[in-house]
């Protein structure tokens, strides 16, 4: 089997990374993987990245003109032959968009899976993300506080958010990818594991599921990752967003909000959906475009 993974950055990435990783063990399918057996591996595990196991994880970026693999944001390769690489894996991560080669990656992959999260709380965690001391020593900006950052990139990443998650829903039917949300996970892990185990086909028996909620929550990956995971909650924007924020918020991405059943107000229960329903995907790409508009005017 072999399993591509998706989602915008910050959006629980790491988190289903470790999650899937468990269930292949646990199941009785071993990661197989490209990275670990580069030359390069060696060499990678003396580097100061952001969390242990980074330097073996297989990272592929896609775009119109080329796919490559990387480390980080330290080593980078092009691809010559994609099936050769993927023939050489179990499960790869991206955070690519969707781009005019989507369709023929997708298509040397088994299965599929694409996580997001709540774009607020999401640009939060992106802006403490951009200006710590990992990502300013290899992406040097010149802004380094974070709630400078989020105000002044805040339009940018909920737009990124909003046109990276639509993309993926819209291709999810026709490309069999599974998606699965941050939120599901953090306040029902258990319901959201069986909805993944029975995607890739393979299960779990009670206690291992049992061991996989403890081996996989968040207190104990933070005490392995610390630099890399901070809060593990969900709608915390409701505290930390200014009501500015919380309004452009609603006209950049509100369709899509309403769609997945986020809370679009401050006091709002948390909510998600658990199952997303049927939609026209053109009228919903014109409700987020009408919404916009004012922004542009």
């Amino acid at each position: 089997m072999h399993i591509l993974q998706g989602g915008a950055p910050k959006c629980g990435n790491f988190w289903l990374y470790q999650i899937i990783q468990e269930v292949l063990i646990r199941s009785g399918h071993p990661s197989q993987s490209f990275i670990q057996r580069h030359p390069i591996y060696e060499l990678a595990q003396t580097w100061d990245l952001n969390y242990p196991s980074q330097p073996s994880i297989d990272v592929l970026d896609i775009t119109d003109l080329q796919d490559s693999y990387r480390i980080s944001s330290i080593f980078r390769m092009p691809i010559e032959n994609l099936a050769q690489y993927v023939q050489q894996t179990n499960h790869v991560w991206t955070h690519s968009p969707v781009c005019k080669r989507s369709g023929d990656v997708f298509g040397l992959f088994d299965k599929k899976v694409y996580i997001l999260r709540d774009p607020r709380d999401r640009a939060i965690s992106a802006a403490k993300y951009y200006c710590s001391e990992y990502m300013l020593k290899y992406y040097p900006q010149p802004i380094r506080d974070p709630e400078e950052y989020l105000e002044k990139h805040f339009d940018a990443l909920m737009q990124e958010w909003v046109w990276h998650v639509f993309d993926h829903l819209k291709l999810s039917q026709q490309h069999q990818i599974h998606i699965t949300l941050y939120e599901a996970f953090l306040l029902d892990f258990r319901q959201e594991l069986n909805r993944l185990l029975a995607y890739l086909g393979l299960e779990l028996d009670q206690r291992q599921q049992e061991e996989m909620e403890v081996a996989m929550s968040f207190s104990t990956l933070k005490q392995k990752n610390p630099k890399h995971l901070k809060k593990g909650q969900a709608g915390y924007w409701m505290e930390q967003l200014t009501q500015e924020q919380t309004e452009r918020a609603a006209v950049i991405a509100g369709p899509l909000l309403r769609y997945l059943n986020y809370p679009l107000q401050k006091g709002e229960p948390m909510a998600y959906a658990n199952q997303l329903p049927a939609i026209d995907f053109e009228d919903l790409k014109q409700e987020i475009i009408a919404s916009q508009a004012p922004l542009y005017a």
